[in-house]
């Protein structure tokens, strides 16, 4: 050998072996945060997907009630009027017999 000894090779080579891992490992610990990442944003864009079709769904629901709505008004009116031209047909009958 040219003058290293065995000790002295093993006090280099361990602690670059050690650094090595330790890189690995913050690389495999890093790319595991960035997956937790975009699962986590994968789940809240579904979501939000989810709360904007709930909503849409609910447009479309409340228009149909308004619609509805607004034919049982019209109905109504028709009936009142039918009702009082009723009551006034029904008095004049009444006035008529007196």
């Amino acid at each position: 050998m040219t003058g290293l000894s065995i000790e002295t090779i093993v006090a280099i080579t361990v602690p670059l072996i050690a650094l090595a891992f330790t890189a690995m490992t913050f690389r495999r610990n890093e790319q595991k945060d960035t997956s937790a990442e975009a699962t986590e944003r994968a789940t809240l864009t579904a979501d939000v997907k989810y709360i904007r079709s709930s909503i849409d769904e609910m447009k479309v629901e409340n228009k149909s009630i308004q619609r509805d709505v607004s034919e049982i008004s019209k109905k109504v009116i028709e009936i009142e009027a039918s009702a009082k031209s009723a009551h006034k047909r029904i008095d004049d009958l009444m006035k008529g017999h007196e």
